[in-house]
């Protein structure tokens, strides 16, 4: 996805690269490619949710590296349903990893990057859903408003006590990622969504077919990670990907 280009393009720039990521098996395989070429790497599997595995994924960030200058705050899951008929887990999930695991990241990173005696760049992943509903993805969209709107505040507090990190709220339309695979990463205790009657009626398979079907359909991840790039150079707040909605 969008995360694994943006440690390309960072790694190919000269940084040294902390990745978190709850898929195990894709990290290893990009920390590997990357430390092959010659590039520091910090390769952490856990999960954005956790927020006690977030601040120790910091700690070791600042012990190992000693500087964060591009925070890119990035995860995301989907889902799709009626707001009376998708499952509360549902909610639970998409609330906690797409708004509260931004929350998580801010409060492991934050406090020590205002430390910093220079400038530094935090950049929130939000959605074109933090702008525009889209009827086909209630909790999806409740939580990339949610991020969004934290996001803003951030930005204002962040300007009021003259902090040398800058915000940016990144916000996608639909880009080439695996998006849809991110079921194959869900653990919810004592939750199985196979036996959920929703999950197997033909409402639900129609909506999550839009989701799987506009993925390839969308913007190349390399498009998408240039606009980003470019967006933090400029000191853009309010970065989007898609120029038609501009």
């Amino acid at each position: 996805g969008m995360g694994a280009e943006l440690a390309r393009r960072c790694a190919d720039a000269g940084a040294s690269l902390a990745l978190y990521d709850i898929d195990d098996e894709n990290l290893r395989a990009l920390a590997e490619v990357l430390e092959g070429k010659g590039t520091k790497v910090v390769a952490v599997h856990g999960d954005v949710a956790d927020a006690e595995a977030v601040r120790a994924f910091a700690d070791r960030v600042f012990e190992e590296l000693g500087r964060v200058d591009l925070f890119f705050n990035n995860a995301g899951v989907i889902s799709a349903g009626t707001v009376w008929e998708e499952p509360l887990e549902d909610w639970d999930w998409l609330l906690g990893v797409n708004t509260k695991g931004l929350v998580n990241g801010v409060a492991a990173f934050v406090p020590r990057m205002n430390a910093q005696d220079f400038h530094s760049d935090l950049v929130d992943t939000a959605s074109i859903a933090s702008l525009l509903t889209v009827e086909n993805s209630p909790a999806y969209v409740a939580s990339k408003f949610a991020a969004l709107g934290m996001t803003e505040v951030l930005d204002l507090q962040l300007q009021a006590i003259e902090s040398p990190v800058s915000v940016h709220a990144v916000c996608p339309a639909v880009v080439q990622t695996d998006l849809a695979r991110c079921n194959e990463h869900r653990d919810q205790p004592g939750y199985d969504p196979a036996e959920h009657p929703y999950l197997q009626s033909a409402d639900y398979k129609r909506r999550w077919a839009v989701v799987e079907g506009s993925l390839p359909l969308g913007m190349p991840v390399e498009d998408a990670v240039e606009t980003i790039i470019s967006g933090v150079e400029d000191d853009t707040f309010l970065i989007l990907t898609h120029p038609a909605y501009n």
